[in-house]
């Protein structure tokens, strides 16, 4: 379901929920914790970057590290994100061709908190080992 289907969208996917209650500093999944609104900062912050005036235009940034080494930036996005939007995602990863830019099948917004995915970029950092969790695109 979109959320413009909802008039009360549901910016977690269900596996988010899952993670957010294992996951230490994020137990305001209670009512008391819910009313104070504190657990929603990352959320939140999240939001206002994405949606504010920047000063500069990331799409003109230019590769930053000695002899155009790909594997020193990397961006895993989850498929299922419903903060962030794959195809915004994708097209920025296309323009700036210095990142390595992997997408998470059924990862949500909060897919570090997933311990199976986080072992595997983990693994893709330090090892260069690939893994069905995630697809690596545009890889040259």
């Amino acid at each position: 379901m979109s959320s413009t289907d909802n008039p009360k969208p549901t910016y977690f996917t269900e596996k988010d929920l899952e993670l957010l209650k294992k996951a230490p500093g994020f137990q305001f999944l209670t009512a008391d914790r819910d009313k104070e609104q504190k657990g929603f900062q990352q959320p939140r912050s999240d939001f206002l970057v994405a949606f504010s005036k920047w000063d500069f235009d990331p799409l003109e940034l230019n590769n930053p590290f000695p002899e155009n080494d790909r594997s020193l930036v990397h961006i895993w996005h989850g498929c299922e994100d419903r903060f962030i939007n794959l195809k915004l995602q994708r097209y920025v990863s296309e323009r700036l061709p210095w990142i390595q830019y992997h997408e998470v099948r059924d990862g949500g917004h909060l897919l570090i908190y997933d311990t199976n995915v986080c072992e595997a970029i983990l693994k893709s950092l330090l090892l260069g080992e690939d893994t069905p969790l995630y697809t690596p695109k545009f890889s040259s």
